[in-house]
């Protein structure tokens, strides 16, 4: 199995590679690539009968952050471990590899001591140059300098081989039908690239008008399609977060305190604050010109052109062209290399550049420098009264709420206007949602919030636990239950009048396209008649067959349309969700029997990888409800990843 998933790598998603492959490579491929600080004691999660260590949680993550490293080199950031939240990875890595242990234990399987002993062995750090072990002292000098014992280093190498069997059983219970193997290979050789131009529907609203009668015939001829889910009718009680800030102070003792115990949150590097233009290479654009272009940009600011007007009007950073090519302070190990060391040699005010990067080419100007050091108190003043304000009126408001909703069940408060009675109409508020569904927005408190889920993980004649919601804290209590139906037309007639309005501006704005597919038979261009049509012709990245074109949503009909069609045809037009398209065919690249007859079993290895990954990943998920996995709490908020981990608890 081993074989089968290194062959396959770069066919498995990073899920099964940080899962699974990390855990087996971490001996058997890279032993030696992390070193480890000191060991922790307790459990940073427990899976069962089985504990994470502190231990093990250090160096998987020390191992799993050295490995990004090595795949991105310089463009590894604390920017991109934060965003890829690798403390969590490595902890979810860990309560992966138990449950794959216990799954382990309950098929029966073991790994005999001639098996642990082959896979040592096997590592050539174990051996000296005539192929013999190298010995006790030498073997345990390298697994101290790992941080691990050699009854810890040899436990884990048998924990390897048990996962790597259990791998080994699941993937031999997959295999992907010859028809699946070509449909998906099929999806990946044809392609297809368009000009296409868009005509918005919404340019046809004043002359797409609704009479009542149309309302009425179209709401009988589609009544499901208005067809209400189920909905709640909630009343609830809210602890305002707002009028309870009005009524809360933080001192200045209080502010002094939090910074003097917490310095080491107000230790910045050296910044610098620099904006630059970009002006890429590519996209139509040689080295030649794109370093012609900046030359010229250079000249305009040195003759007293505003450099931030240049940005807005010419840089392709789409990131920073709004504000002027300003990119706001950084440190160093936020910008690609060459960038950064410009920016941090480069005196304030002066201009750098043409630089060359692998975006292309910049002006670099750096507008000011914050030197390394302590944050003064009086500039992070505010930002510690903000917190210590937030943090003492959510938990007043969390507390307002615990105690209503003691007295709710003190009082055996047995329905919504009695919960209202609790209201005191200053901080405390009693109100009643409309109906909602699952689905939708609730009037102002927003969608998909912890108050619908718990608005319908209610039942009848029950009050909620404390919810936090944003606008404060609160208890929930369920006025009416309604089943879905469909509707009275009176319910929905705003809506069926959109949908009217709509069909007809999408049907105006295909009748405009038609005549100009009837111009292009005459002769004109696409391009023609988009300039005549007061829109702009796009040209579309190469797509497959499936789903919607790239950048147009609603097209999986124009999409699939290409495919029918050779290069210089034209299709549609066909309405989309925001009008209609007409297009032209550009390149058309072609299901090829042959080569799919050479690359057919490497496509199959693909696609049971990839089976292999969603079979791992859902073992792992159904077992971590049934083994009801927990996390360490304060670890989890030390790392800032408490939520995070929602499997836990």
């Amino acid at each position: 199995m081993l074989k089968i998933l290194r062959d396959n790598l770069r066919y498995l998603s990073w899920i099964l590679w940080l899962v699974i492959i990390v855990f087996i490579a971490f001996v058997f491929v890279d032993f030696g690539a992390a070193r480890m600080g000191a060991g922790g004691t307790g459990a940073a999660a427990t899976v069962g009968d089985s504990k994470v260590g502190y231990d093990e949680f250090q160096r998987q993550y020390r191992s799993l952050e050295e490995r990004y490293r090595q795949a991105f080199g310089e463009r590894f950031t604390p920017e991109m471990a934060q965003q890829l939240q690798l403390p969590l990875q490595a902890l979810e890595q860990l309560v992966g590899q138990k449950i794959l242990l216990q799954e382990a234990a309950r098929l029966g399987l073991s790994a005999s001591d001639a098996e642990v002993r082959e896979a040592i062995l096997a590592q050539s750090i174990f051996r000296d140059e005539s192929g013999a072990f190298v010995g006790p002292e030498f073997y345990e000098q390298v697994l101290a300098s790992e941080g691990y014992t050699v009854a810890a280093f040899e436990r884990t190498v048998r924990d390897q081989i048990l996962i790597n069997k259990v791998s080994s059983i699941l993937a031999q219970t997959l295999h992907v039908p010859d028809a699946e193997v070509e449909r998906a290979y099929r999806d990946d050789a044809e392609k297809a690239r368009v000009r296409y131009l868009q005509l918005p529907a919404a340019r046809f609203a004043q002359q797409a008008t609704v009479e009542p009668a149309e309302v009425e015939a179209h709401f009988a001829a589609h009544p499901e399609a208005f067809r209400l889910p189920r909905q709640r009718v909630v009343s609830y009680l809210l602890v305002d977060g707002a009028r309870l800030r009005a009524q809360t102070q933080v001192s200045d003792e209080d502010l002094r305190r939090y910074y003097d115990q917490n310095q080491e949150e107000y230790r910045r590097e050296e910044q610098v604050r620099a904006r630059h233009i970009l002006v890429q290479v590519g996209a139509g654009r040689t080295e030649e010109q794109a370093r012609a272009e900046i030359d010229a940009l250079r000249a305009r600011i040195e003759g007293g052109a505003d450099f931030a007007a240049l940005a807005r009007e010419r840089s392709d950073d789409p990131g920073s062209q709004s504000r002027g090519g300003d990119l706001g302070f950084f440190g160093r190990g936020r910008m690609i290399k060459e960038f950064e060391d410009a920016a941090f040699s480069a005196e304030p005010g002066r201009l750098v550049g043409p630089l060359r990067t692998g975006f292309g080419f910049h002006l670099l100007e750096v507008l000011e420098r914050r030197a390394a050091g302590l944050q003064p108190y009086e500039e992070v003043e505010p930002q510690i009264r903000a917190r210590l304000l937030t943090e003492r009126v959510d938990a007043a408001a969390e507390a307002r709420a615990r105690e209503l909703s003691r007295r709710v069940r003190e009082e055996k408060l047995a329905t919504a206007e009695q919960l209202q009675g609790l209201a005191d109409g200053e901080v405390v508020s009693g109100q009643t949602t409309p109906p909602f569904g699952e689905e939708d927005p609730v009037a102002g408190i927003g969608r998909g919030t912890p108050f619908t889920t718990a608005a319908f993980a209610l039942a009848q004649g029950t009050v909620s636990d404390p919810v936090k919601i944003p606008r404060g804290w609160a208890l929930l209590w369920l006025v009416e239950e309604r089943e879905p139906r469909t509707p009275e037309l009176a319910e929905v007639a705003p809506r069926v009048r959109l949908a009217v309005q709509q069909q007809k501006q999408g049907e105006l704005a295909r009748q405009e396209l038609q005549r100009a597919r009837g111009a292009m038979a005459g002769g004109k261009s696409l391009d023609e008649v988009a300039a005549e049509l007061g829109v702009q012709a796009v040209e579309s990245p190469a797509f497959g067959p499936r789903g919607d074109l790239p950048g147009l949503a609603g097209s999986a009909e124009v999409a699939a349309a290409a495919f029918t069609l050779e290069a210089g045809q034209v299709g549609g037009p066909f309405a989309t969700g925001n009008g209609a398209v007409l297009f032209e065919v550009l390149e058309r690249q072609h299901f090829d029997p042959a080569r799919f007859a050479a690359e057919r079993e490497q496509k199959r290895q693909e696609l049971e990888g990839q089976a292999f990954e969603a079979l791992v990943d859902s073992l792992i998920a159904q077992r971590k409800l049934e083994l009801k996995v927990t996390y360490d709490r304060p670890l989890l908020e030390d790392l800032g990843l408490a939520g995070d981990a929602a499997s836990g608890g």
